[in-house]
């Protein structure tokens, strides 16, 4: 469990500490959109994308303490598409909520374009870039 706890704090380090500063920026907000779940925490929409966020940081923090920071661990965000798949479904009650419709629409672009460089990466780690690419530690 220490080991968990140490790896996901690296992560987090990576993200918010070593990423240049748009990177960094845009890895803020993705975690803010995707956190503002708990404003809507009492109801479903909410409480599942809490969910979707907590499983994708423990899968990130598993593959990262085995491979490293590389271009794979946004693969854990094909959790996304079943989510906003179901969302689409529910959309005739999220719309009657407007802070909830704009949240989601804010959190469906957000997350999209998030999706796209995780494809990129993930076809670039297909390709071969599979070293890791960020290291908390300097060597």
């Amino acid at each position: 469990m220490t080991t968990f706890l140490i790896n996901m704090a690296k992560l987090f380090g990576i993200i918010f500490l070593r990423f240049r500063l748009v990177p960094r920026v845009w890895c803020a907000w993705l975690v803010a959109v995707n956190g503002a779940s708990l404003a809507f925490i009492t109801q479903i929409e909410g409480q599942v994308v809490l969910a979707v966020t907590g499983i994708a940081v423990v899968t990130q923090t598993l593959v990262y303490g085995r491979n490293g920071f590389t271009r794979i661990l946004g693969t854990t965000h094909i959790l996304w598409v079943p989510m906003f798949a179901w969302m689409a479904l529910r959309w005739d009650a999220i719309a009657s909520d407007p802070a909830m419709a704009a949240w989601v629409t804010v959190l469906f672009v957000t997350n999209l374009t998030s999706f796209v460089v995780d494809v990129i990466d993930a076809l670039r780690f297909a390709r071969g870039e599979r070293a890791p690419h960020y290291q908390w530690a300097l060597a």
